[in-house]
């Protein structure tokens, strides 16, 4: 993989940074950003500078950043590009080709010994300290006119010839090569070292047995959230500084000479137990151990019952059709989201689709190999929510099966878990439910085992939450702890952009021809934007299903038109509908339209154009082929033979 880099710096410089670059042939994806003197903010986008490797800069770009954009040293590495003093000595013998007297410039803070260079020269050699573009432009007007040379960095140069100096840059191609190699080497190695640390952060989070990592005493250093399970500790911080003997069924010596040797197994608790204890060496150097812990044996209560929820997500935020400015910047702001770990509540009307947004969060997170558990607060009987939440153990009630039950929490355990419609939730359970959420900790129902938990919780509802609380329906302590961070889905009536788009989409779902779809669309399209869609997206599938459902005894477009048709009228309400004449007037316009497209010589394929006029009159007519033949100006034969040449 290349490494990315960034250079920022003046027009006069980039020339030289680009050959330097390419000289090099390093695997480097490089991009250079060209700001005047004191306008570094106005190239730098500190959204996307995150994205590069490193930052390499210098002079007056390097002193503006270190006090106006401070903020930026605690996102990115950023490598200062420095002259050395055998660049400043060739570079002011260069000048002295062009003048004896030269005016030393830069922003840099060694201090050389200059007093040398006027006798080993023979120069006059003046050193102007500047804070500023103000002061720089001040010191060279006062000296203008005097036959003066300017030796400088490049955004003194770029300063200089604004002023009608000659100037000669400090820097060479020679030290160039060596900073630059230099900042390459320091990027490969940060991007090497956070992508082990990330690999180490995806093995600890994702792994489901425990582990442990060492140092050479057997002292913990880390663990997973299944090693803090095993060892029983709530939090890392109760276990680390713990010697690993502690928790083995076996006592382990630990030294540079005695390292764990092969795979031990033992039996526990009727469990074969695997542990293994690996050295880890470091140039030959022995640095610390990683240990696992594995069960050989079947688990109990390790199986999913048929009535266990998924345990993977199913969508990301590939799958959510969407066009409208609106909708974006809720995917946008849940992308976002996504990349926090914080309790997040999602707000909608039912049917908007909050659940294929909590997938698609999960999907967008760290989490996303990990568990994803979905749960329907209102689809499961209070009496029992408890207890499928958080699981129970053997005999803590009449009914309770042999071996305890594993609840929802802890199958998502390291990853995700969905409760819909929690504004159902019993003010009992949510009692129990805001102590989990607080302790990251859980005890199963009849239990006294002390569950750590690491798991993501995001909720959703279709009520106001603030309302139950007013009416002492929901927990206010309980809201504040999930609504960390909140996300809104618009109806569908406030999405209009996406209407057509859904709709398209769900036709071909359910098997309709394109051709046939783009038809339906554009007949049915008053229909389409001026219901309201109460049920949103939900109550659109269902519309899309009636009409699959009728239309699936044929194929051909007049009969699918006409099911569509039918459907329509029968999907409104008349008695609470006030729009429904306006919508079947408007719709008999568009299908009148059609029928008077293209008489201007236009482009339109004769073909589409004749078999969308049949179709029209055809569905005006109710399907009555005497009666659209007479409209048509043509006879039943003709009419037959047409609709069988066209496909009708």
């Amino acid at each position: 993989m290349k490494t990315k880099i960034l250079v920022i710096t003046h027009r006069n410089f980039t020339q030289l940074v680009e050959q330097v670059f390419w000289d090099l042939h390093l695997p480097i994806e490089l991009k250079i950003l060209e700001a005047r003197f004191g306008e570094v903010n106005r190239v730098i986008d500190l959204e996307t500078i995150g994205e590069f490797d490193i930052v390499i800069t210098s002079g007056a770009h390097l002193e503006y950043i270190k006090r106006e954009l401070s903020e930026l040293f605690y996102k990115i590495t950023i490598y200062p590009l420095r002259f050395s003093e055998s660049d400043l000595v060739k570079a002011l013998v260069d000048a002295k080709a062009f003048s004896s007297k030269i005016l030393l410039m830069y922003f840099n803070e060694e201090n050389y010994d200059l007093e040398k260079y006027h006798r080993l020269l023979d120069i006059e050699l003046i050193r102007l300290q500047h804070k500023d573009i103000r002061e720089v432009n001040k010191l060279l007007m006062e000296y203008k006119g005097q036959g003066y040379h300017v030796v400088g960095t490049s955004s003194i140069c770029e300063l200089a010839e604004q002023n009608g100096y000659d100037c000669t840059l400090i820097y060479s191609a020679e030290m160039m090569k060596l900073e630059l190699m230099k900042a390459y080497q320091l990027a490969a190695a940060r991007s090497k070292m956070m992508h082990y640390a990330k690999l180490k952060d995806a093995l600890f989070h994702y792994v489901p047995i425990p582990l442990y990592v060492l140092d050479e005493n057997g002292i913990i250093l880390d663990a997973n959230a299944a090693a803090l399970a095993y060892s029983q500790k709530r939090s890392k911080r109760e276990l680390i500084g713990e010697t690993i003997n502690d928790f083995l069924q076996t006592r382990l010596t630990f030294g540079a000479e005695q390292a764990p040797g092969p795979d031990k197994v033992f039996i526990h608790s009727q469990k074969q137990i695997r542990e293994t204890t690996v050295p880890m060496f470091t140039q030959m150097r022995l640095t610390g151990f990683l240990t696992l812990i594995e069960s050989e044996g079947p688990v109990q209560g390790s199986s999913l019952s048929p009535k266990s929820p998924s345990m993977h997500s199913k969508y990301n935020f590939r799958d959510i059709v969407v066009q409208s400015s609106t909708m974006k910047k809720v995917i946008v702001k849940a992308q976002q989201y996504a990349q926090s770990s914080a309790p997040t509540l999602i707000y909608g009307e039912s049917g908007t689709g909050k659940e294929l947004i909590a997938h698609s969060i999960h999907r967008y997170s760290s989490k996303s190999t990990a568990p994803f558990v979905a749960v329907n607060c209102a689809a499961i009987p209070q009496n029992i929510l408890e207890s499928e939440l958080f699981g129970y153990e053997e005999g803590s009630f009449t009914g309770a099966k042999k071996g305890g039950h594993i609840g929802f929490f802890e199958l998502a355990q390291n990853g995700t878990i969905f409760l819909d419609e929690i504004g159902e939730i019993a003010l009992e359970t949510q009692t129990k439910l805001l102590r989990v959420l607080q302790e990251k900790e859980l005890i199963r129902v009849g239990g006294r085992k002390v569950i750590p938990l690491d798991v993501r919780i995001i909720t959703a509802t279709n009520k106001s939450l603030p309302e139950l609380i007013r009416k002492g329906l929901f927990r206010e302590d309980l809201y504040y702890r999930i609504n960390v961070l909140q996300i809104n889905l618009p109806p569908l009536k406030d999405r209009k952009e996406d209407i057509p788009l859904i709709f398209s989409h769900l036709l071909l779902k359910y098997g309709m021809e394109p051709e046939q779809i783009d038809y339906l669309i554009q007949i049915g399209r008053s229909f389409l934007f001026s219901y309201s869609w109460p049920g949103n997206i939900r109550e659109m599938e269902n519309f899309v299903q009636r009409i699959t459902a009728l239309s699936s005894i044929t194929h051909t477009t007049y009969e699918i038109a006409k099911y569509f048709k039918d459907a329509i009228h029968e999907y409104l309400d008349y008695q609470k509908m006030n729009k429904e004449n306006q919508v079947a007037m408007e719709l008999e316009s568009n299908l009148k339209q059609e029928d008077n497209m293209g008489g201007s010589g236009s482009q339109v394929n004769y073909r589409d154009l004749e078999k969308k006029r049949i179709l029209n009159y055809l569905l005006e007519c109710n399907g009555n082929k005497l009666e659209a033949a007479k409209k048509l100006g043509i006879s039943r034969t003709t009419l037959w033979r047409k609709m069988n040449e066209l496909g009708i």
